[in-house]
């Protein structure tokens, strides 16, 4: 006799800061799959095309607006996929950081590192 599957209510569940970096690092993935490299195949090829589309675009991302934060988001994501992959390479190659504390410290030193940078960006762009 088998038994009936078990329900599990996932928002009950409470994840590890590892996984949820992971989960996040395949989120992430895909979002920039799917839109952040083709965001920036049209950049680069306005970019390149002409100097007038150029200046248009540089007159655009230099003040703040819905593309501009839009353009900044994207590569803020990017940016978080990055170092997420650095970290599980680390885990993977090298064999540091595999600990269920190790896990928990190198996340959080991600996130840090990725909002401190991400922030300063932010800073640099618009202020």
């Amino acid at each position: 006799m088998q038994e009936r599957p078990v329900y599990l209510d996932l928002t009950k569940i409470s994840l590890p800061l590892s996984a949820f970096l992971s989960i996040t690092h395949r989120l992430s993935g895909m979002y920039v799959f799917f839109i952040t490299l083709p965001l920036l195949l049209i950049l680069i090829y306005n970019s390149t095309t002409y100097e007038w589309r150029f200046n248009l675009m540089i007159e655009k991302l230099s003040v703040f607006s819905f593309f501009s934060f839009f353009v900044f988001v994207s590569i803020s994501i990017f940016w978080y996929h990055i170092l997420t992959g650095i970290r599980h390479l680390i885990m993977d190659l090298f064999h540091i950081g595999e600990s269920l504390k190790g896990a928990h410290y190198s996340s959080i030193i991600v996130i840090t590192v990725w909002a401190l940078t991400s922030l300063g960006y932010l800073g640099y762009l618009f202020i």
